[in-house]
């Protein structure tokens, strides 16, 4: 089924997901299901066995497997048409900035990169950190590692962003992404 036809939003409140992280997958699903319909692009996933088997063990994963084929499928369309890219910035940044994974922001980060340049990246996650919602800032610091080597000036704006966002976190899950300083960070 594709993006538009009952298939997304809702399903990352199914029962034994972790608490948030249901509403984080619904958030990113949402924010990649209008990427897509801006491009007029509709994807359609075949039922698998294999996801089912692993949905049943793992709740939330036919979502986490619907989203990687939205992202991949917005991802090799923006990357072949750079055009499409800088008309959509928005949309894809909104998209990226919904998106909690640890590693897949690379793909969203790569396009914007080449459509506005890394600086231009880099002063939308600083913005984002300072005054967005919770979850865009949370999915800010996580993209910042795909930005390309920070600006010095804007890293260090960064950080200190980072720092002032994280003191007002109220949910737990957004302040550790805010605070932490793993090393899968540049930012």
């Amino acid at each position: 089924m594709g993006q538009g036809q009952g298939q997304g939003q809702g399903a990352g409140r199914e029962q034994g997901v972790e608490p948030g992280r249901g509403a984080r997958l619904d958030a990113q699903e949402a924010a990649l299901d209008a990427l897509l319909a801006a491009l007029g692009i509709e994807v359609r996933i075949e039922p698998d066995e294999r996801v089912a088997a692993l949905a049943a063990r793992a709740p939330g994963y036919a979502q986490y497997h619907r989203i990687g084929h939205k992202r991949q499928t917005a991802y090799r369309h923006l990357a072949e048409d750079r055009a499409a890219a800088r008309a959509h910035y928005g949309p894809v940044l909104d998209a990226l900035l919904a998106d909690d994974d640890p590693s897949s922001p690379r793909w969203l980060a790569q396009v914007l990169l080449a459509a506005g340049g890394r600086r231009r990246l880099q002063e939308e996650l600083l913005a984002a950190v300072q005054g967005g919602a919770p979850l865009r800032q949370a999915c800010a610091v996580g993209a910042w590692r795909w930005a390309d080597a920070p600006y010095g000036d804007l890293g260090e704006r960064f950080r200190a962003a980072r720092r002032e966002a994280a003191r007002h976190a109220a949910d737990p899950w957004v302040h550790e992404r805010l605070a932490g300083s793993g090393s899968h960070s540049n930012g």
